[in-house]
C-alpha cells in the first residue's frame, strides 16, 4: 500500500466518523426539540421556542385571527 493510499484510507475513516458524529448530534437535536423542558428548544405546534408563548400587555398573541405578522413601514429616518 503506497503512501497516497494509506493516507485516502485515513481521511475515509476520519469522514466515516465526523459523519458518524454528525448524525449522533442530528439525533439528539432532535430529541431535545422536542422537549420542553430544553431551553430554546422548538414547541413542535407552533415552531416557536416555549419562551416565545408569553405575550405582554397589549400584545396580540400569535395565534390570534387578524395578526399577518406584517411590519409596519420603516419610519423616514431608518436605513439598512
Amino acid at each position: 500500500m503506497t503512501e497516497y493510499e494509506r493516507e485516502a484510507d485515513e481521511l475515509q475513516e476520519r469522514s466515516d466518523k465526523l459523519g458518524e458524529e454528525i448524525a449522533d448530534v442530528r439525533e439528539d437535536w432532535e430529541r431535545k426539540k422536542a422537549d420542553d423542558m430544553v431551553p430554546g428548544a422548538q414547541n413542535p405546534e407552533t415552531g416557536l421556542p416555549p419562551e416565545a408563548n408569553y405575550t405582554t400587555s397589549g400584545d396580540t398573541p400569535p395565534e390570534a385571527p387578524g395578526n399577518d405578522s406584517e411590519l409596519p413601514p420603516p419610519e423616514p429616518d431608518e436605513t439598512d
